[in-house]
């Protein structure tokens, strides 16, 4: 696959450093990001929870825009950047120095604990959660499903016709993830789509049992 050109608008901020115009950064997650993935808590838009996904501070804007138009980056990343959703990864990579760096300074002076003090705490294990039921709305299985064969057809081309054919004879939330498992297959045995494979798994699913 041709690796589209990078074209990314200087916007009007102060913090012009962390603006998307290099296809070199690469951006982390914040705890906030990472919250809004796992339960939906600060209401994005499909569009803007797919580029965060993709924020896992190891992805380059470069290989980002090969999966998301170059419009919506523009648009989406100095959102999630002003929102607190997403930072630098240098800047997260200096906070974790700085955050090591004091519990490495922290002192224990109470070396002369008992035995009583010693004595192992009893750890009653917490139940599993149950996953979420899959979703009944019809809106949502057909966002996913245009999704699925979207990048089906992006990154596998002609090899991708019979799973693409299987994604469209899906009609319920139930019948996708059955079809989820060779769909994915397919993209992490794809070289262009193995950089993305294990998140857009991550979105199908939650989008599955999350879009009610």
């Amino acid at each position: 696959m041709q690796h589209l050109p990078f074209r990314i608008a200087i916007f009007d901020c102060t913090d012009t450093d962390a603006m998307p115009h290099n296809p070199q950064l690469v951006y982390c997650k914040t705890a906030k990001g990472h919250e809004e993935i796992a339960g939906r808590h600060h209401g994005l838009q499909s569009r803007q929870r797919s580029t965060l996904i993709l924020m896992d501070c190891a992805k380059s804007l470069g290989i980002i825009a090969t999966a998301i138009p170059l419009p919506e980056l523009e648009k989406t990343i100095p959102f999630l950047l002003q929102s607190g959703f997403i930072v630098l990864a240098d800047e997260q990579r200096e906070q974790a120095t700085r955050i090591n760096a004091m519990q490495n300074r922290v002192v224990t002076n109470d070396i002369n604990l008992t035995s009583a003090a010693l004595k192992p705490a009893v750890i009653t294990p917490s139940p599993q959660p149950r996953s979420p039921a899959l979703t009944q709305d019809p809106a949502v299985i057909a966002e996913v499903k245009h999704f699925m064969t979207t990048t089906a057809n992006t990154y596998l081309g002609l090899m991708g016709a019979e799973i693409i054919s299987r994604i469209q004879r899906c009609h319920s939330a139930e019948q996708l993830m059955a079809a989820v498992a060779h769909w994915h297959m397919a993209l992490r045995d794809s070289k262009t789509g193995v950089a993305f494979a294990a998140d857009f798994l991550e979105q199908v699913r939650f989008e599955l049992h999350n879009g009610n």
